[in-house]
């Protein structure tokens, strides 16, 4: 009995499958973008440190964290409490302003970056301290006989993290609204919002949705509806849509140009930030579908 038990273990572990829903026959999935790290510039210089060096560090970066914890909570007791939400009342999360500390809170990436194609993108500031997210976005497919589809370019806001640098997430509970001040080239760009997710089933758990730009040198007010976001996992559109996105869980906010066109791409950002607008009321724009006696949703 144990024998077979076992040779059907690892005859389901051998076989090929192809997988389009998160439900697979492994326990465990690898981390986002496995294989693709590389060790940064820092990384390598702590592997030259000594055990002493490393000791002393660890300790001044701890009474930076007791220090900031500390101005956390007086800040938030101090704070007074949101018991009313004025009307379209926006909160900015991210504004551009031109120090030079506000780009390491962002990851910018490309499918050259791991050798999967030829785009590359850049992040910098204009004269008038906007980020500039611009670059040139390639199709042309490697011939290596193993990627068929290329063509990519990404801006990633770096998750967001307590005092001791643990990840957490945003609480945009109250508010209905995604809003970004943007100046764009024409072009169709991703906006996704990435879930804080504890168990490896679901770091993967992404909402989308579009920025369509207009071009031409006037600024862009983008209102997002949280109610239009498309639940997707690895990008992948999922039949069973839940009945509302879960606002007090996202980590994090990315833009992507993945449209298929090559050429030259540029999208001038302002700010980030979410709205209340008490007249939407719809949770969710799509359909819920149930399956005989199996209801989704």
């Amino acid at each position: 009995m144990i024998l077979q038990c076992t040779q059907l273990i690892f005859r389901n572990l051998a076989r090929r499958n192809f997988h389009t829903t998160k439900y697979t026959s492994l326990f465990y999935e690898s981390p986002d973008k496995d294989g693709y790290q590389k060790p940064s510039e820092e990384e390598l210089e702590w592997k030259k440190w000594s055990k002493m060096d490393k000791i002393k560090f660890e300790l001044k970066l701890y009474k930076e964290c007791i220090k900031e914890y500390l101005a956390q909570k007086k800040e938030n007791f101090y704070e007074q409490p949101g018991i009313v939400m004025p009307e379209h009342h926006v909160e900015i999360i991210h504004k551009f302003t031109g120090d030079k500390d506000e780009m390491k809170k962002w990851v910018v990436s490309s499918d050259s970056d791991h050798g999967d194609g030829y785009s590359t993108a850049k992040l910098e500031y204009t004269r008038s301290s906007k980020a500039l997210f611009h670059g040139f976005l390639d199709t042309k497919v490697p011939i290596d006989g193993k990627i068929t589809r290329t063509g990519y370019c990404n801006m990633k806001m770096v998750a967001k993290k307590t005092p001791f640098r643990k990840d957490t997430s945003y609480d945009w509970g109250p508010y209905t609204h995604l809003v970004c001040r943007v100046r764009g080239d024409g072009r169709v760009y991703n906006v996704n919002l990435h879930l804080d997710s504890i168990f490896d089933v679901g770091w993967y758990d992404t909402y989308h949705y579009f920025i369509w730009t207009r071009g031409g040198p006037y600024w862009q007010y983008v209102r997002l509806p949280f109610s239009k976001f498309v639940f997707a996992y690895k990008g992948r559109i999922q039949v069973v849509q839940p009945p509302s996105i879960p606002k007090d869980s996202i980590k994090a906010i990315s833009f992507t140009l993945a449209d298929k066109i090559t050429g030259p791409f540029k999208l001038e950002i302002d700010y980030i930030g979410v709205e209340y607008d008490p007249s939407h009321i719809e949770e969710s724009a799509y359909e819920s579908y149930s399956f005989g006696d199996h209801k989704f949703w």
